[in-house]
């Protein structure tokens, strides 16, 4: 009687490694993801497109293209258009291309709003290919294997952990609230209403998670000194170093050029 073989996975400790992408060193995926950053807040607006559309590839190939995009239409897109509509209308200058009372678009306005949105697109889908290619825990254990102590890696986890942790606490004490028969899902004077019974728990849920995290990392011997065992292990290849040398070099090589072209 034969048994089935376990999944097997790129890295000891069954670290979620079955894509391309999940296959390469964390720390790969940051360095490029910072250095495609950088360039892009010096470079023309239309710059920020390349981003998006870097974004979307590398989300599909590490089959979270979905959330990717749910996450972009929700947030990215909103918050890009605030930004252009604000900075469209607040610079007075000339040409001015149409006006209503205090409200006018300019070119200065037009320049503006075009500007600090692409900068924002991208920063933001920056962060975005950061959170849809990196596991966490991956790339905080290799950050202890590299050196890096285990409280700065606990700081870097729980800080990206925060906003997910109160969205999924906030939904729980918002379904407490509808099933005490407070209505939530009306219109948004209801919700303001609403918002204020649920900010109370929602705040003290969250001091008290502090709390007992710090009992249960006390527990676990934070504090101890001496090496420390894991079952987790992130490999390091030699294509993953050359990576991160290149993404650099390239990095260094355009801001040169930028510079040289901004002297001339």
């Amino acid at each position: 009687m034969g048994t089935a073989p376990m999944p097997t996975s790129s890295d000891p400790g069954g670290a979620a490694t079955t894509t391309v992408i999940g296959a390469i060193n964390p720390l790969t995926k940051v360095v490029a993801a910072v250095c495609l950053m950088v360039a892009g807040f010096v470079s023309p607006p239309w710059f920020s497109l390349v981003i998006v559309l870097v974004g979307v590839v590398t989300a599909a190939l590490n089959r979270k293209l979905k959330g990717f995009l749910k996450l972009f239409a929700a947030g990215m897109l909103s918050m890009g258009l605030i930004i252009f509509v604000l900075n469209l209308v607040a610079r007075a200058g000339q040409p001015e291309f149409w006006r209503w009372h205090f409200l006018a678009i300019t070119q200065p306005g037009l320049d503006a709003a075009i500007l600090y949105t692409s900068r924002f697109l991208v920063i933001g889908v920056g962060v975005m290919i950061i959170m849809h290619t990196t596991d966490l825990r991956r790339f905080s254990r290799y950050l202890e294997q590299r050196g890096v102590s285990s409280k700065a890696t606990y700081v870097i986890q729980s800080t990206a952990l925060i906003l997910p942790q109160l969205v999924g606490r906030g939904a729980v004490i918002m379904d407490a609230q509808r099933a005490r028969g407070i209505e939530t899902d009306a219109n948004l004077g209801v919700r303001l209403k609403a918002l204020l019974p649920a900010a109370a728990p929602l705040i003290l849920s969250t001091l008290t998670g502090m709390a007992e995290r710090a009992v249960s990392l006390e527990a676990r011997g934070m504090t101890l000194t001496g090496a420390r065992t894991s079952l987790l292990s992130v490999r390091d290849t030699w294509g993953d170093k050359l990576a991160r040398w290149l993404a650099i070099a390239a990095l260094v090589a355009y801001l040169a050029w930028k510079v040289w072209l901004w002297a001339r």
